[in-house]
């Protein structure tokens, strides 16, 4: 063999290697095309159902709104405040004579 054709087979070779890691590129470049794309659908998705959920609860303060006017809601306030702040105690957890049924048996 001839310095020539060493010369020609290595750049056969090198040309084989850059093509195949070309096509590499083209596709990772495709795959993340196609992420991105779907990643871009999916969060304009999920933005156009929060619209959607933010449309609703408009239509709910509106209507809310209508059924309550500014004077009963100040006057509930004051009917309120007369009432306890705390919350009603707990039932005690005593067994009552509707749960009898339930307890175990005494010999």
């Amino acid at each position: 063999m001839n310095f020539n054709e060493l010369l020609a087979q290595q750049q056969a070779a090198v040309n084989q290697a850059t093509q195949n890691y070309q096509n590499l590129v083209y596709g990772m470049i495709a795959f993340y095309g196609a992420g991105f794309i779907i990643t871009a659908f999916v969060i304009y998705l999920f933005y156009a159902r929060l619209r959607d959920i933010a449309d609703e609860l408009m239509k709910f303060r509106i209507a809310y709104e209508f059924a309550h006017t500014p004077e009963a809601r100040s006057q509930s306030r004051r009917d309120q405040s007369s009432e306890s702040a705390w919350p009603a105690p707990p039932k005690p957890l005593a067994p009552s004579p509707e749960d009898a049924k339930y307890l175990p048996k005494s010999k």
